[in-house]
């Protein structure tokens, strides 16, 4: 999917519904045998949600059941032997959804007017866009992957494989018996490394060098990309591995492009302190938001904060009255909506800095601090 076509998915997803909406998510297992009891927990909150929804005063038997009928034939079509990382679940009177993501999610239920897209946005931003140059004694190969998504490209695409002349010679060793240093060797990843200028050209991505060690070092002498040249993975006998078999074999270049990434936002954050154009805590970042002058707002993966928004009468500012998410007024439910209370105030938090072309990361616990686990870059 483009940026452009993920962008528009979450603003449609955003948008207002009538109540109840209800969002779901669920951490789950690739693997057996823990993802053979994922369907089990999925059932339990289902007869939590229908427990939850028919309990609702503002809502009809009938108004619960629809809702509750959705859900329920999303959840048929779910196989469990397909699941990621975590599952996100949505359901209205007239529509379900179901997102399979590559990232580890809360166990939630929350019903109100709108879908939480926050652990949608979360997952997105694992999803970090990457070149993987697979190297070999006589051949280089080269494959594009978004998180779990792995495509390798051809030579139409971008002239990929790139083959030594000498690859049908078995990458006969030099004297000193190290393939890595041959001459067809060394013009074959010079050649590799031309090719992907013109990728790089078209989309700065972060490029991730598998294999031998000696070749890695090689590479990296000859390579005009260094700027680019984000992991080392050092693992041999790649070359004819299948999609999912290199997926699993990249998990560490993932998480230390991931690592980089949420460094880059630290650092912004610093740049912005310093410049005087920083905000920390919920209250100012909300109202930066609101103002349009989030341009980068970091989270930590786990904040989570039940508010109600509120106009401070004749101040331009806007307060947000925090309430204890395990309260009655903080779950999702009941008197909530028609308080205004907002189950995750992050989440809207969050749509406002996205609706502003800003940027958001997500970063692990403890990493912002005590700024409340959330602070933000502005723009002025």
């Amino acid at each position: 999917m483009s940026d452009e076509d993920e962008s528009d998915l979450l603003a449609e997803l955003r948008r207002p519904r009538p109540y109840p909406a209800v969002s779901i998510t669920l951490p789950t297992h690739r693997h057996r045998p823990e993802n053979q009891q994922d369907h089990i927990r999925l059932r339990n909150l289902l007869a939590e949600t229908e427990k939850r929804l028919s309990d609702d005063p503002k809502l009809s038997r009938d108004q619960a059941a629809t809702v509750v009928r959705q859900l329920s034939e999303a959840v048929e079509e779910l196989d469990p032997e397909h699941f990621l990382e975590g599952l996100v679940l949505y359901a209205a009177a007239d529509e379900a959804r179901t997102y399979l993501v590559s990232a580890e999610v809360p166990e939630r239920i929350v019903v109100g007017e709108s879908y939480l897209t926050r652990n949608l946005v979360a997952a997105s931003a694992r999803q970090i866009p990457y070149l993987a140059l697979i190297l070999s004694t006589g051949e280089v190969r080269l494959w594009h992957g978004v998180g779990y998504e792995l495509h390798e490209l051809d030579h139409e695409e971008a002239g990929f494989p790139v083959v030594s002349s000498g690859a049908d010679r078995d990458g006969a060793p030099n004297r000193d018996g190290d393939h890595g240093a041959t001459q067809d060797f060394r013009n074959m990843l010079t050649e590799a490394d031309r090719k992907l200028t013109p990728l790089l050209q078209e989309a700065v991505l972060p490029v991730v060098v598998v294999g031998l060690r000696q070749h890695i070092a090689t590479f990296r002498e000859i390579s005009r990309h260094g700027a680019v040249l984000a992991v080392d993975l050092e693992v041999g006998g790649l070359l004819h591995t299948t999609a999912p078999e290199l997926v699993e074999q990249l998990a560490p270049a993932r998480a230390s492009l991931a690592a980089i990434d949420a460094e880059e936002a630290m650092k912004a954050l610093d740049a912005a302190r310093s410049g005087r154009r920083y905000a920390a805590g919920i209250q100012d970042c909300w109202q930066s938001a609101r103002e349009g002058r989030v341009g980068h707002l970091v989270v930590e993966e786990s904040v989570r904060v039940s508010a109600r928004p509120e106009a401070v009468e004749g101040a331009e500012r806007a307060s947000l009255v925090l309430v204890d998410a395990g309260s009655d007024a903080g779950s999702g439910a009941g008197s909530a909506a028609a308080d205004g209370v907002e189950d995750d105030i992050v989440d809207s938090l969050v749509e406002m800095v996205l609706d502003a072309d800003g940027d958001v990361t997500f970063v692990p616990d403890g990493a912002l601090g005590e700024t409340g686990g959330m602070a933000a870059a502005l723009r002025y």
